[in-house]
């Protein structure tokens, strides 16, 4: 992507951040419609956010699998990957898209508590 001109690169960019917005976002509605939360709020309880891990857990590895087997990107020699079906899933891809979602979540639920004060 270092050789792809500037407006291609911030397209991609961006796209990849509303992918990431998206993703968290359709985590965290899944897990409320799971949890039967029907808080506008984002927050959840221990129920809620050991189902947001197991739904984040295996959309990273969907995900990750998909990008792959689509060659949207490869990874070098230094990730270090798990081996799932015979393709391989970055680590470190797999542990963001598992924990970040739940972090976002737990700070928003935060700052609405501030928010109320």
């Amino acid at each position: 992507m270092w050789d792809w001109p500037f407006l291609k690169a911030t397209v991609w960019m961006w796209g990849a951040v509303l992918g990431d917005i998206i993703i968290v976002l359709g985590l965290w509605r899944a897990t409320s419609m799971l949890t039967s939360s029907v808080h506008l709020e984002p927050r959840l309880g221990r129920k809620g956010y050991t189902v947001l891990f197991g739904l984040s857990f295996a959309a990273s590895i969907f995900l990750e699998w998909a990008a792959i087997f689509l060659s949207l990107w490869e990874y070098t020699s230094a990730m270090p990957v798990l081996t799932i079906f015979s393709y391989e899933v970055g680590l470190s891809p797999i542990f963001q898209i598992t924990v970040l979602p739940a972090l976002s979540i737990f700070l928003a639920s935060k700052g609405t508590k501030i928010s109320r004060v």
